[in-house]
């Protein structure tokens, strides 16, 4: 199952508008972090909630990618 965002529902999905850089920088951070404990308590990297963490962080990813790229232009 893959999650989508389109045109509006991206920004309200993960709040995107309102965080700032360190912000973003932290709540990935965040998201690292369980991904790490997860995988220390056994959890496979296929399992649903490392799915989930993933993509929240691809998410965030692609926002500072984006982010990165206006910067440049």
């Amino acid at each position: 199952m893959t999650q989508q965002a389109f045109g509006e529902e991206a920004p309200k999905q993960y709040k995107i508008d309102p965080l700032n850089d360190q912000a973003l920088q932290n709540v990935m951070k965040n998201i690292l972090n369980q991904m790490e404990e997860a995988v220390q308590q056994g959890e496979s990297l296929t399992s649903e909630y490392m799915v989930q963490l993933s993509q929240q962080l691809d998410a965030y990813v692609l926002i500072a990618q984006i982010r990165k790229m206006r910067c440049v232009n």
